[in-house]
């Protein structure tokens, strides 16, 4: 059975119920849930099911599913119970304006060197973004010239658009006025305002590829 995704429907809820369907050694799994499996690049969600601490999430092999990786505190829960979920906020919120960030930074490069470049990769944790492409100039990107450009974009406070692209809304997509929209199902903020200053850091990576970093200013 799928695992209804409620963060789809609001990255913001933090507190939700749901009923247990699969009990493992160390593993949880629900028939709905807030906590966002690894992916896209962004971390899995911790916080507490019942009580118990929830060590990461990540998706069932078949990709249907949300497997929660716990550490039981007294007795595992059983199949058919109710238990109340909490997302650990103060790690998730950072990693929502990152990802958002993040996109930013690619339409940032984009605006300042053309759109033809590629995307080799990233990682979103609640510390920073991290956006590796290919790069086969002599020079490396300007972080100057992109946090000028990201500083514009946060500064106009643009919506930030999340839509399923099919019918049984499993593809997403991302998007602010004006750019071309990003494929991504993860967990962003509303707005372009709502990510903060942001500063950009730039480093090679290896043969044709720099390292491009996003993190909170300051």
């Amino acid at each position: 059975m799928r695992t209804h995704l409620l963060h789809r429907e609001d990255p913001y809820l933090r507190q939700f119920e749901a009923t247990v369907t699969a009990v493992g050694d160390q593993t949880l799994e629900l028939d709905t849930t807030a906590f966002y499996a690894r992916g896209g690049g962004q971390l899995g969600d911790q916080g507490r099911l019942g009580g118990h601490r929830v060590l990461d999430t990540v998706k069932s092999e078949d990709g249907l599913r949300v497997v929660h990786r716990m550490e039981w505190d007294g007795v595992p829960p059983a199949p058919g119970d109710r238990l109340t979920g909490e997302v650990d906020w103060e790690r998730r919120y950072p990693m929502m304006r990152l990802h958002s960030a993040q996109h930013l930074l690619w339409i940032a490069l984009t605006d300042t060197y053309g759109p033809g470049q590629q995307d080799r990769g990233g990682e979103i944790s609640p510390q920073k973004a991290r956006l590796d492409v290919a790069w086969e100039a002599p020079e490396r990107p300007d972080p100057a010239a992109l946090t000028a450009r990201l500083e514009a974009l946060v500064a106009a406070d643009l919506p930030i658009e999340r839509y399923a692209t099919d019918t049984e809304g499993e593809r997403w997509e991302w998007a602010i006025a004006e750019h071309p929209p990003i494929p991504c199902g993860g967990t962003h903020v509303r707005s372009t305002g709502e990510t903060g200053p942001l500063a950009v850091s730039v480093k090679g990576k290896g043969r044709g590829t720099v390292r491009l970093t996003v993190s909170p200013a300051g």
